[in-house]
């Protein structure tokens, strides 16, 4: 190879499973969040986490996955299916991500994708890193409203290894350029934070799989 080709950029997607999902809970949830279950499209039920984690395993990028010890069940799938894993013993978002981005620091950038969103497609994540540039942020939105998953450029790395808030890597978004991309799929907005949201979240999964429309290119 030519000393002055450029390698391919690894982007990689960071499935955030630390949280404790106390609304959840205390709305009435019997089970953690992550795991409360829900059908696919094809009538198989998979917990919150499954949904979330498989869209990634889908996408063909590189996952990691950030949970907590007593998350077993999550560990045991990502034992069985081979996806490394990085143990928090604080919820913060913001210590997870850093946490993940410690551990993953040969990326070349990060998808943050959020283990209670599980509506978000293979294809999403796939179109979000490929916009992923090294001196910027890319996020889609649906209608005007950020979404997620959320892209970082290497350039970013410093300062998501350094985080510790529980606003995740909100107040980075002012520090680097920040691109959008536009698509017609409001799950990017949607995620599971009461059991309520559960049979609407079913019937989603069978009306939305993979359905997206990309827009303008980034702006």
């Amino acid at each position: 190879m030519d000393k002055h080709e450029h390698r391919e950029k690894t982007i990689g997607v960071l499935v955030i499973a630390a949280g404790l999902g106390q609304r959840f809970t205390e709305a009435g949830g019997v089970t953690d969040k992550l795991q409360a279950a829900f059908a696919d499209a094809s009538g198989q039920l998979k917990s919150v986490f499954v949904h979330s984690c498989q869209a990634a395993q889908q996408s063909g990028l590189p996952v990691c996955v950030v949970t907590r010890p007593a998350q077993q069940a999550i560990r045991d799938y990502c034992e069985q299916q081979a996806i490394p894993t990085v143990l928090v013993e604080n919820t913060r978002m913001g210590e997870s991500i850093a946490a993940g981005v410690r551990q993953t620091a040969a990326w070349d950038g990060w998808l943050i994708h959020l283990a209670d969103m599980p509506f978000i497609s293979a294809a999403t994540l796939q179109l979000v890193a490929s916009k992923v540039v090294e001196e910027g942020i890319v996020r889609p939105v649906f209608r005007a409203s950020p979404g997620h998953p959320v892209g970082f450029g290497r350039c970013a790395f410093r300062a998501l290894s350094a985080l510790t808030d529980e606003q995740g890597a909100r107040s980075l978004l002012m520090q680097f350029p920040l691109y959008t991309i536009e698509l017609q799929d409001a799950s990017i907005l949607q995620d599971i934070d009461l059991p309520s949201q559960l049979p609407a979240a079913e019937s989603h999964a069978v009306a939305q799989r993979s359905r997206y429309a990309p827009g303008a290119e980034l702006d």
